[in-house]
């Protein structure tokens, strides 16, 4: 799933945690002050909200000035519906309903959807694949990889919290540059000098990516930049390889066909509505309509695996039952 999960990496960044229209207002200023001198601020007012939460909030780690953001959050999409005509944006993000604790139901279902997905087709990958096929330990890691970032997907739309925002991040750009890494060792083999350089350049690149985000400054605009820029080398490098191998077999077919459709539903992504039911944004629906597509990508991963080992591209030729 290389690059469908590059760009699904590169998506989940472009909603930033930035102020925005809603949560810069005086309005919901002036009610998340008030809501925390009524409920927050005294212990006996405190006591009394604890008592009011639901378990499965109390779950989510809801805390009492949490509630008073989301329940001001309303208040304010009530006024200036009223006044403007329009529904704001708070922190970068349109107002969902939360359902039993989760903070953005239909994301997080859908994430789920992508994240079974991918297990599903690892699994499948794993029992077909020999696993003395050269690019199959790649794959594998690289499968690890989206996995985990669809985990911490699922997470962060449950939950919006600053260190399951920085996961979300940090766990999304590893998807997209081993899916990089496994275009590039594609190209110069997996057991040889070259190897062992290429990791270590890519090993060494996100660690000071990630030390940059996590101690030095947490900066949205350069870490989208270098997830722009890395998910963009990576898509033209996998499409230029398909082109040059689209004779290979119908493998190469429908990684291409997975890329296309990707790249047709990252469209959902530019609608940018206000949620349907207060539940399903474009964003969600983005996706929802990438579930399917590690069917397609598993797929191609497969066939190049059997085709580099039967005409021994990588200098050795590997029998394949």
């Amino acid at each position: 799933m290389s690059w469908p999960a590059s760009v699904f990496a590169v998506l989940s960044l472009v909603s930033s945690s930035s102020a925005s229209w809603g949560d810069q207002s005086s309005f919901y200023i002036m009610c998340g002050r008030n809501c925390w001198k009524l409920n927050c601020q005294a212990e006996e007012s405190l006591q009394a909200w604890r008592e009011t939460q639901s378990r499965s909030e109390r779950m989510f780690g809801w805390e009492c000035m949490d509630d008073c953001r989301y329940n001001c959050m309303w208040e304010t999409v009530e006024e200036m519906e009223m006044r403007h005509g329009q529904v704001p944006q708070f922190h970068g993000k349109w107002p969902f309903v939360r359902v039993f604790g989760v903070q953005e139901p239909a994301s997080t279902i859908f994430s789920l959807l992508n994240l079974c997905s991918n297990l599903y087709m690892l699994n499948w990958f794993i029992k077909t694949i020999p696993s003395t096929t050269p690019m199959f330990s790649v794959w594998v890691l690289y499968s690890l990889t989206a996995v985990n970032a669809w985990v911490w997907s699922t997470v962060f739309h449950t939950r919006d919290t600053n260190f399951t925002e920085m996961m979300d991040y940090f766990c999304a750009f590893s998807t997209v540059l081993f899916s990089l890494i496994a275009f590039c060792l594609r190209i110069v083999g997996t057991d040889n000098a070259r190897t062992v350089f290429v990791s270590a350049l890519f090993a060494a690149f996100f660690s000071h990516h990630i030390y940059s985000m996590a101690f030095v400054r947490f900066d949205y605009g350069y870490n989208m930049k270098v997830n722009v820029l890395v998910g963009a080398v990576n898509g033209i490098c996998w499409l230029a390889w398909a082109y040059s191998h689209y004779g290979d077999g119908p493998h190469v077919k429908k990684g291409v066909g997975a890329i296309l459709v990707l790249t047709g539903s990252v469209l959902l992504e530019l609608l940018n509505f206000p949620p349907l039911m207060w539940t399903i944004d474009s964003h969600a629906l983005w996706h929802l309509a990438t579930a399917p597509l590690p069917l397609l990508w598993y797929q191609f991963a497969a066939g190049d695996c059997l085709k580099i080992a039967r005409k021994g591209e990588f200098g050795i030729q590997k029998k394949i039952a």
